[in-house]
């Protein structure tokens, strides 16, 4: 059993190396290849106040309910954390690629950058509903509450069609990918370099 989990992180580690450089490549290559200094505009910042207020009204509910005291304010400083980190590394990305426009730079810090690593992370949930499928007994986290667990051909259509919704949305982040680096009169990028 400890091989087999050995051998699934593994596979994880590959598919979302793999995953990762296809859905953000066009991003990442222009990045590396235009090498623009690092400059903030005023709209990243509130792409980062609009990414704070999702991570808080997402975890303050549940925070209420089971911490008490200051230890809430250290909870959401390690939530804001990464999401900092992230929101500061999609900015350094679209800066060096030469992204100016405040719309495409909006794109990649709320839509293209945190969608590829929610794809990335469906992923193994999509294996790991797919077995549960096929096994009796409900699967709680992926189905209704009204969904009948005794019906195994539907609980396994229910997660391939949850499976096709993932694949749509990695299409959709690729072409977003490319989007961003449409031909602007602001963007330095040619078209030669824009590549699907």
């Amino acid at each position: 059993m400890q091989i087999l989990a050995l051998i699934a992180l593994l596979a994880f580690a590959v598919t979302a190396v793999i995953l990762g450089h296809w859905l953000l490549g066009p991003v990442n290559r222009a990045a590396g290849r235009l090498n623009a200094p690092t400059r903030f505009q005023m709209t990243d910042c509130f792409w980062l106040m609009i990414h704070l207020q999702v991570m808080l009204a997402v975890a303050m509910p549940w925070l209420r309910e089971t911490v008490r005291g200051p230890a809430i304010f250290l909870i959401v400083g390690i939530l804001g954390l990464p999401i900092v980190i992230l929101w500061a590394a999609s900015v350094s990305v679209v800066a060096r690629a030469g992204i100016t426009q405040p719309l495409r730079r909006a794109a990649v810090v709320l839509i293209l950058v945190p969608g590829a690593l929610a794809v990335i992370v469906a992923v193994p949930f999509f294996f790991v509903g797919l077995v549960e499928a096929v096994r009796p007994g409900p699967v709680p986290f992926l189905l209704p509450l009204r969904y009948d667990a005794s019906q195994t051909a539907s609980r396994v259509g229910q997660v391939l069609l949850a499976g096709f919704g993932v694949v749509l949305a990695a299409i959709f982040m690729r072409w977003l990918s490319h989007w961003v680096l449409a031909i602007s009169a602001e963007s330095p990028v040619t078209r030669a370099q824009v590549k699907w």
